[in-house]
């Protein structure tokens, strides 16, 4: 029997129980209430959850239509049938256009079982797309994690709250909270660990701050508070509060864990005037906290002594994009098993006009800060794409030789370009416009980037993967836990980081360099070596296994042309 709560809007009890019987032998669990008045009704669906609403057209003193007008302004998407002894066609026509679900003539009752089925069907589909909008309207200002309100809804709070202040002549302060040690955990014991930590962390930031608050995620582990009606000692306060809330430890699958933090303060107004400058001096304040171990530092202006040349350094990479200020230079990637050529790193300069040339190092971060990582990563696919698209068997100044196979295109990838989900289709449009398959491309990622964010990871990288982009762990070496969970993503390969590469020609790092390399292969993944300044730490990788390697001993970076000449005229080492 399939249950059935029932809203009977009928004033005959005869006609009611025939309703109610031709329901019970279809193979329902009725459960019915009658009512005959508005009054009625109005308790009812006051009092109770109801299935369905089945009315009769015309009864004394109340009407069907009257009926149907108070359930919709309830806010009920409740299936409503007429069944009813006086109904015409053109009424029942006007009834459907103001929301009835379907009519029926009493002595046509055999209709009515198939009736409410296909009812009730269509409104549990209603009702399943009705919760799946409602819950990504609610992910689109929220962290799935923690439920908390992220950066997005932060930002219209914030706005709001300082319109408010504004207008009332008061202060208010906004937190920054990064926690200290928290990728040593994810490191040591996964993922799941530092889940539950960031689920503790914004238990007890929601429970220890006031109800007007607002307690945010901001990404990774770090968080915000928005504290209206609250000066900076005030705020100072609250800092102090959080930090030693943190001192207790967490409790992840019986085992006790340690996490400190490092906060920043800013206010509105004293340090600034609109919610994206007061979020910045606010995570500057965090920074520089987390430098000096201090717990937690309230933004000064005189310590910020980097933020008119931060500005500066700003609006030149702006005009540098639109300028075509920026290069690449590439470094071959060689097989060690063949000794030859089998890709290229694309490696990102600018060539500014004042200062010359400068390495990633004295943009990328400001760049990632900015969001001018976007243009900048569209600009360095589409040029490698171009570069290297022809077939590399011919030089200007060589004839035509044997096909020579293409090569992997690898490009660096930040965090933020990951976290973009336009960026999947915007890697397939330029692959199409050059023609160019996925596999032609290798997408270096930080192994930061997964273990801080890892479900966004993997939604992701699945997608570029979809499309045959290699995606290959960069800069790899802190921790056999990655490795571990490198199973689930859908990654090519690793670099194993120079610094343990370098160690080899002094035999230090021998043994987790090859613990690497195997473990790698037992995971099916390829493996680059970072860093080969030497013939005998070649020699060395090639006899523990490793795939590939790049550096100096090899080729230094250059230009494209420069780079195209010295891959045609390699043999067999």
């Amino acid at each position: 029997m399939t249950p059935l709560k029932l809203l009977l809007i009928e004033d005959s009890e005869d006609d009611a129980a025939l309703v109610t019987r031709a329901l019970t032998r279809a193979g329902y669990e009725v459960v019915a209430r009658r009512v005959e008045t508005a009054d009625a009704l109005r308790s009812a669906l006051a009092g109770g959850v109801w299935d369905l609403a089945i009315a009769d057209y015309t009864m004394p003193g109340f009407s069907g239509m009257k009926a149907l007008h108070m359930i919709r302004e309830h806010g009920l998407d409740l299936p409503f049938i007429f069944v009813s002894g006086t109904i015409g066609e053109d009424i029942a026509v006007q009834a459907m256009r103001d929301g009835a679900s379907d009519y029926l003539m009493k002595g046509q009752l055999a209709r009515l079982a198939p009736a409410v089925a296909r009812e009730m069907r269509e409104a549990s589909v209603r009702r399943e797309r009705n919760r799946a909008t409602e819950r990504l309207a609610y992910l689109a200002y929220h962290d799935a994690l923690t439920d908390l309100p992220n950066r997005a809804l932060l930002h219209e709070r914030l706005q709001q709250a300082i319109l408010t202040s504004r207008r009332d002549n008061k202060a208010l302060a906004l937190l920054v909270l990064d926690l200290d040690g928290f990728k040593e955990i994810n490191d040591a014991l996964g993922h799941h660990a530092g889940d539950v930590v960031l689920q503790q962390v914004a238990s007890r930031l929601r429970g220890m701050l006031r109800e007007a608050d607002t307690v945010a995620r901001l990404g990774g582990d770090e968080f915000a508070m928005l504290l209206p009606i609250t000066d900076l000692d005030g705020a100072v306060l609250a800092a102090k509060k959080i930090l030693h809330e943190l001192e207790q430890p967490f409790i992840v699958d019986d085992r006790p864990l340690v996490v400190h933090g490092s906060v920043g303060v800013a206010g509105f107004p004293s340090h600034a005037r609109h919610s994206h400058e007061l979020l910045q001096k606010a995570d500057i304040a965090m920074y520089l906290a987390k430098a000096d171990g201090s717990g937690y530092t309230v933004y000064s202006a005189d310590r910020d002594k980097h933020t008119e040349q931060r500005l500066a350094l700003t609006n030149a990479m702006r005009h540098g994009i639109e300028q075509d200020q920026f290069v690449l230079d590439y470094q071959p990637i060689i097989s060690l098993r063949s000794g030859r050529p089998i890709g290229v790193e694309a490696l990102l300069r600018w060539d500014h006009p004042d200062q010359g040339r400068l390495m990633p190092d004295d943009f990328i971060a400001l760049a990632e800060q900015t969001g001018l990582i976007t243009p900048l990563t569209t600009f360095a696919v589409q040029r490698a794409l171009t570069d290297f698209r022809p077939p590399l068997g011919q030089t200007p100044s060589r004839p035509a030789g044997p096909p020579v196979r293409p090569l992997s295109i690898a490009v660096n990838v930040s965090p933020r370009t990951l976290h973009d989900t336009a960026f999947p289709a915007r890697m397939a449009s330029m692959l199409a416009a050059h023609g160019a398959a996925g596999g032609t491309v290798t997408l270096e990622i930080t192994e930061n980037l997964i273990m801080s964010d890892p479900d966004r990871a993997r939604l992701c990288l699945t997608e570029l993967h979809e499309l045959g982009v290699c995606l290959t762990v960069d800069d790899f070496g802190t921790g056999y836990s990655s490795l571990s969970y490198l199973r689930r993503l859908p990654v090519d390969g690793l670099k194993i980081d120079k610094s343990f590469v370098i160690g080899l020609a002094n035999g230090e790092d021998d043994a987790l360099v090859r613990s690497i390399i195997d473990l790698a292969h037992n995971l099916r993944l390829s493996v680059v070596a970072e860093g080969v300044e030497t013939e005998a730490v070649r020699d060395r990788l090639i006899a523990m296994g490793c795939d590939a390697a790049q550096g100096h001993f090899f080729s230094h970076p250059a230009p494209a042309a420069v780079t195209k000449w010295w891959i045609a005229e390699q043999v067999v080492f």
